[in-house]
Parts: structure tokens; C-alpha cells; sequence
């Protein structure tokens, strides 16, 4: 439950951060397509609970010379501004062509949420970072490493019959049953075991590379996406305990 914002000062940018980052959003997250997101009518209450002086606008739509166009939305706290875009998008968050009213209409209210983010309510889930409890960002306590070369993509699964998902590219939303699901977690197991075990930022990077897929997982089948977490859990105790080392 969320406690309403008091005192007769002007807001400043830290202060609303302050606020709206600590609202907890993960009750009315929900996931489509792979992507998570929060409902505008909720976003736009909480920020009147706290900020009623707040106010939105939208700006003009800009298109491109394909069709495809781009919404623009403004919030207002006060003398606080913020500013954010998103353009007109299908089912598979690809960019389309000549959207309809409708479709322009219902990615204005996204970007309005996405703007509302960018003042701290939310803003972890449009950041990629709807980790597991256990497997949030942390500084590293170690030195910082010299540059090396880009890490190689894992390798394939064993299972020729079907394409193995491969870290770092876009994964299938199609995972028709439990044990397909089953055989995704243990491949992004084995993969986080080798490329993402180096250090949290490793770890973090490997998660949201995976993102789609693990959605997915979150989505369909909770027992896997649970088995998952755990593990990612596991790799986290071991990165800090080496830290501290």
C-alpha cells in the first residue's frame, strides 16, 4: 500500500524518484508478446495519489518516409518535465506500416506509462530488469577487469531435429508443451554456466538477453521459470561469495 505524498515544497526530480521508484509494481505487471508492461489507468492513479498537480500531453505523431510512425508523450509534474516515445507497433512489437487510429491511440497510452517511468514508478520493468528477488544488480566488489574480446555465442543443443535457442538471439514465443520448456531452461542453464558466470554484470546481461524466452517461461510455465530463477539464485551466492573472497 502506497502512502501519498505530503508537504507544501515544489517536487524536484530526486524527491519524485525517491517516491515513485519505491511503489511496488510487480502485482499489476503483466507480460504480452514477450514484453512486460503496466496498465495506464493504474500508472496514471498512482501518480495522482502522489502528485495530483501532474499533466500530460501528447505531441506530434512523427512518420517516416516507410510509413511507420512514432508517438510522443510529455508529463508534467509541477515544473519537473519528462519526455518519452514509442512507435506504432504489431503483435510481434514490430514496427508497422500506416497504423490505424486505434493503433495510435493505444500506443499513446503506453508511451504515456513509459513516460510516467521515466520519474521512477515502474522504470525497472521497461529497464529489462524484472530479474528474480535474488538476482538484482549489486556493484562489483572486485577490481575492474581489463577489456576482452566479445564472448562467442553458445552452442547449439545436442538435439539436431529442432534449432536450439542460442543466448543473445531473438527466441521463439512458441514453446508448445512442459517438456520443451524443460529442455529451454536446462540449455539456458548449461548457457549461463558458461557465459554468464563471470561477474553479476555478466549474469544480469545473459538474463536480459533472454528476456523473450524466459517471459515465456514466466507466462506458460511457472514451475520451469521457477527452476530457472533458482539457478540463476545459485550463480548470484557464488559471484558474491568469490567477491568477498
Amino acid at each position: 500500500m502506497s502512502t501519498k505524498k505530503t508537504g507544501s515544497s515544489e517536487p524536484t526530480f530526486a524527491s519524485v524518484w525517491e517516491t515513485l521508484s519505491k511503489v511496488d509494481c510487480n502485482e499489476h505487471k503483466q507480460s504480452k508478446n514477450g514484453l512486460s508492461y503496466l496498465s495506464w489507468a493504474w500508472a496514471w492513479g498512482i501518480l495522482m495519489e502522489h502528485y495530483p498537480q501532474a499533466t500530460y500531453d501528447f505531441l506530434k505523431e512523427e512518420r517516416d518516409e516507410f510509413g511507420h510512425v512514432e508517438v510522443w508523450c510529455k508529463v508534467c509534474i509541477g515544473e519537473l518535465e519528462r519526455l518519452m516515445w514509442l512507435p506504432v507497433m504489431d503483435y510481434k512489437n514490430n514496427a508497422i506500416k500506416n497504423p490505424d487510429l486505434r493503433k495510435v491511440s493505444d500506443t499513446r497510452m503506453r508511451c504515456l506509462t513509459k513516460c510516467i517511468s521515466m520519474f521512477g514508478l515502474g522504470h525497472y520493468i521497461y529497464a529489462g530488469e524484472d530479474l528474480p528477488a535474488d538476482v538484482e544488480q549489486e556493484p562489483e566488489a572486485k577490481p575492474a577487469k581489463p577489456a576482452k574480446a566479445e564472448k562467442p555465442k553458445a552452442p547449439p543443443a545436442p538435439d539436431k531435429s529442432k534449432p536450439a535457442p542460442v543466448a543473445g538471439s531473438k527466441l521463439s514465443d512458441d514453446i508448445p508443451t512442459e517438456e520443451e520448456a524443460a529442455g529451454v531452461v536446462e540449455f539456458l542453464k548449461g548457457s549461463a554456466n558458461e557465459f554468464a558466470s563471470g561477474s553479476m554484470q555478466d549474469l544480469v546481461e545473459f538474463w536480459q538477453i533472454n528476456k523473450q524466452v524466459i517471459d515465456v517461461l514466466d507466462t506458460k510455465y511457472p514451475a520451469q521459470y521457477k527452476n530457472l530463477q533458482s539457478h540463476f539464485a545459485e550463480i548470484k551466492q557464488k559471484l558474491q561469495q568469490e567477491a568477498v573472497a
